[in-house]
């Protein structure tokens, strides 16, 4: 049974990532020491080293056939006669010797054989490869397959020997050889790919680069994300740390960590291209939201969240039903701070001792027939700021406490109330809202929302969980006596994604980052796809002059290159 050595034909992705040289001088694919103009010296070099001739005594393998001897030379009529190549036929070598008229062979083909290629290596033998591999012993040149400078001290060692035919041609390329024909040393190495590496090629050796170490990587994300989770999440009533495990920031460490994980399980497996714009437009992102969350300023804007009404969720409006006791005219004069929208004052009969107290249910003085809402937004106050006679400002007294005076101030601007109420009674509620706006809703679009939907509103009672729950029988309340809770930018911890009034300011900040660094990703993943490619083409190059086939000191070609023998008397 012949041996068999087990020879691994490069595959793509080993033609451009290399193999290191071992000890035995395995190949290493793409040598960067070498130069070009090193290569051609080469060529020159092997022609002309002294080694040769040693390694191509080596005794020759023939086409397999056992039991077969090699003449070279006989005694006949007391005279020595040397045939002019090897002939594997014992038979036939005596009968050319003695001179027989019958021969097949005579001993002028063999000297037409022999002068091919005179510094070669021929013989009259079987084929073994080319197109003639298998047929009849024919003029053949012993072509071996040579490693430049794998043996020991530098020397070339042989990898393989075949009998290739006059006039035939092979591909130096391991496959084109008989398997019996491999030495050991064949073993020992790596051969070259057969064909030079494309840019799909390099794409795929890339993308699988990306999924080395996914564990790794997903790991290192998801402890990342964590972090940032924390420092992002909510803190509990009173506590305004950065980070810590209350339990919105025990929340936010769970989804930054699941968000990290996705984010390099997705850089890991979508490939080199599609890998970086995800990682890149992922932390770009977050560092703008997180960027946009903090510098985010703008109205306030109304609490919305999650509710569940009769065992179905939904989005509600958290407030307050208020009841109130209405002032009295005769002993409380109150005003309205038309500069800031919000700020109502109540003084004396004498329009002193001025205080800030928290008023509903307000109609304005300059608008008797109408809500405060109603007054802001259809009439925009008109009346009070063009009339001086509705403005009023305030001023310090010498009791250090504060009168109403008629006329408007470089400060705040004030106008009387005709009517309003002080809050005796709240009670948590919230109304159902399904036409929220994506960045939120402010005070014009819950004067708006009134307007259209408030005669039809229906209130629920509401815990801290957002449960609804049905208004005690007789208890009867219009849309004028429910005030909103509000969010604003302001409010909150330095990173606070849960505040809606910093949404728009977020979102802007994470859409700006991400798209600059899913630009960015896309042209550095193509330049580094392109600059892998011209280096592993420069390799594949390189490793194919580190094989190279011979016969005698004849150089043929290097690995992958097409070898021609001549015919006879074609030299």
């Amino acid at each position: 049974m012949k041996k068999k050595y087990s020879v691994i034909s490069l595959t793509v992705i080993m033609a451009l990532v290399g193999i290191v040289p071992t000890a035995q001088s395995a190949i290493r694919i793409g040598n960067n020491s070498r130069s070009y103009a090193d290569a051609y010296n080469q060529v020159n070099a092997m022609r002309a080293q002294a080694s040769v001739n040693d390694i191509a005594a080596q005794p020759t393998q023939n086409s397999g056939v056992e039991n077969v001897t090699s003449t070279t030379s006989a005694t006949n009529t007391g005279s020595e006669i040397t045939l002019p190549v090897r002939v594997a036929n014992a038979d036939l070598a005596a009968r050319i010797i003695s001179g027989d008229a019958n021969s097949p062979v005579s001993y002028s083909q063999l000297e037409s054989c022999s002068m091919i290629y005179p510094n070669g290596e021929f013989a009259w033998d079987g084929p073994t490869v080319g197109a003639g591999a298998g047929g009849a012993n024919t003029c053949v040149a012993v072509v071996e397959m040579r490693g430049y400078q794998m043996g020991a001290n530098g020397s070339d060692v042989v990898l393989a020997r075949a009998n290739l035919a006059a006039g035939d041609t092979v591909k130096c390329n391991i496959s084109e050889f008989p398997e019996y024909s491999y030495t050991a040393d064949a073993g020992n190495i790596v051969f070259p790919s057969d064909s030079e590496p494309t840019m799909d090629d390099v794409i795929q050796v890339m993308n699988q680069e990306q999924k080395d170490n996914a564990g790794l990587k997903i790991a290192a994300g998801a402890l990342i994300g964590a972090l940032g989770g924390n420092m992002a999440g909510e803190n509990d009533i009173g506590n305004s740390s950065l980070l810590g495990a209350d339990k919105g920031k025990l929340q936010g460490t769970a989804i930054g960590a699941l968000s990290g994980a996705a984010l390099m399980a997705g850089n890991a497996y979508a490939g080199k291209v599609a890998g970086d714009m995800i990682l890149s437009t992922g932390v770009n992102a977050a560092a703008g939201s997180v960027i946009g969350n903090i510098a985010a300023t703008g109205e306030s804007v109304l609490r919305i969240e999650n509710c569940n009404i009769d065992n179905r969720q939904s989005r509600c409006l958290w407030g307050a039903l208020a009841t109130n006791t209405p002032l009295d005219p005769n002993k409380d004069i109150a005003y309205f701070d038309i500069t800031d929208g919000e700020t109502t004052y109540v003084c004396d009969a004498n329009n002193e001792n001025c205080r800030a107290e928290e008023l509903v249910a307000i109609v304005l003085a300059a608008y008797p027939d109408m809500s405060l809402d109603a007054a802001i937004e259809d009439a925009k106050l008109e009346a009070v700021l063009s009339n001086s006679a509705n403005q009023f400002h305030l001023e310090r007294t010498e009791n250090s406490g504060y009168a109403m005076l008629p006329g408007a101030s470089s400060g705040h601007v004030y106008t009387k109330i005709a009517s309003a109420g002080r809050i005796d009674r709240e009670i948590p509620a919230m109304l159902e809202i399904t036409n929220e706006k994506a960045f939120g809703m402010d005070q014009s679009d819950w004067r708006e929302w009134k307007r259209v939907y408030g005669a039809s509103a229906t209130f629920y009672m509401r815990n801290a969980n957002g449960d609804a729950t049905p208004l005690p029988d007789g208890m009867v309340y219009t849309i004028n006596e429910f005030y909103p809770m509000l969010e604003t930018a302001d409010s909150g911890s330095v990173i606070d994604f849960g505040n809606k009034a910093r949404l728009k300011g977020t979102l802007i900040g994470a859409g700006a980052g991400g798209a600059m660094g899913a630009f960015t990703a896309y042209q550095g993943a193509q330049d580094d796809i392109q600059n892998r490619w011209v280096t592993a083409v420069r390799e594949y190059n390189d490793s194919l002059q580190k094989i190279y086939c011979i016969t005698g000191d004849r150089f043929l070609g290097y690995y992958n290159d097409d070898i021609v023998i001549p015919r006879m008397g074609q030299y």
